[in-house]
């Protein structure tokens, strides 16, 4: 880990207490003197560090003005995935932007954020809504994979937010399919997974919405029942730097993982005990926060309404229900709308 990055974490995790020097040297495994340069850094860019002799450095603060570019990138902990980050006041979407540099060399891993976005995008052309500095909302570019299903990118996108929302704020994060990520039954964030030809090649653009600071009356009167927001959950405002920063680590750790194994798209593979153990350890873990597993759940897809019991997510084809007439069939979340005012427990 980068001495940068470990001297963050050290600061974030004793919260308001103090972290000597001798414990920041030994961590990040350099000099005081380079500690010294660490912290001053760190207050360049937004943080406010306390240090008092014979206590050390504390972090009491970061800039409440917004998110920045340095700000995301210093300290991160990646190779690939925020590399380059962007950051805009305000944007038409960050998928846009993101799709922008496909067609460019040396953009794979570009992170793209927004204060606020003006046509954000959900699922099936719904609109993603969020006041100015209220939410993370970013897009992260992909353009050397290996050909991968848009349902395994899906997974790990919903399961790489749950994550950082619980290493940030605690709790139990759920995950309904395809793309809701929810907490006590209410959706805080959403993903959704673009892909594209561009040139040779096949693009990625994975884009997560992570509610923060909305309170209740921030929400639109229809959403005000079924959203909820990481202030909400904690009672507190939320780091939004390090809600950024361990989002991208999170997508990092997840790729990584899968892509050592050959990525989501091995042929003939047609039994659990065939899959690599890293696909297999994101299936099940993606299943672990699953609401609908084991559940009754009607779905529209291609204009035909459906129902039955939810007995797999599968990462490289979709969702697996078991109809009430009998057979199983397998729903892809490009063209499925799942009905939340239906099912049983």
């Amino acid at each position: 880990m980068k001495p940068e990055s470990e001297v963050l974490r050290l600061l974030r995790e004793h919260g308001s207490g103090w972290v000597s020097m001798e414990v920041l040297q030994s961590a990040a495994e350099v000099s005081s003197e380079q500690i010294g340069q660490i912290v001053e850094k760190l207050r360049e860019i937004g943080y406010e560090i306390e240090s008092a002799a014979m206590k050390g450095f504390g972090l009491r603060g970061v800039n409440k003005e917004g998110l920045s570019s340095e700000l995301i990138s210093y300290g991160l902990a990646t190779e690939r995935i925020g590399q380059k980050v962007l950051v805009y006041e305000a944007t038409d979407s960050t998928n846009d932007v993101a799709w922008c540099h496909a067609g460019e060399e040396g953009f794979d891993g570009l992170a793209v954020f927004a204060e606020q976005q003006r046509r954000g995008r959900g699922r099936l052309g719904r609109s993603w809504l969020a006041g100015r500095c209220s939410s993370v909302l970013c897009s992260v570019l992909l353009q050397n994979l290996a050909p991968m299903p848009r349902e395994g990118l899906a997974l790990l996108a919903g399961l790489a937010a749950a994550e950082a929302i619980e290493s940030c704020c605690g709790g139990r994060v759920r995950i309904k399919w395809p793309n809701d990520v929810t907490f006590e039954g209410l959706k805080v964030a959403g993903t959704i997974v673009e892909s594209r030809r561009t040139g040779t090649r096949d693009g990625f653009v994975i884009g997560l919405g992570i509610n923060c600071s909305q309170r209740k009356e921030d929400f639109s009167p229809e959403l005000r029942e079924s959203a909820t927001s990481l202030w909400l959950m904690c009672g507190s405002e939320v780091d939004r730097v390090q809600l950024a920063q361990e989002l991208l680590c999170r997508l990092e750790d997840w790729l990584k993982a899968v892509s050592a194994e050959g990525g989501l798209d091995q042929p003939n593979r047609r039994a659990e005990a065939a899959r690599p153990t890293n696909l297999e350890r994101l299936h099940q873990s993606w299943l672990g926060r699953c609401d609908e597993l084991g559940r009754r759940i009607r779905l529209v897809c291609n204009n035909q309404t459906f129902e039955g019991r939810v007995i797999d997510v599968c990462p490289e084809k979709g969702l697996l229900l078991q109809l009430d007439a009998g057979a199983v069939r397998v729903f892809d979340a490009a063209t499925t709308i799942v009905d939340r005012n239906y099912g049983d427990s």
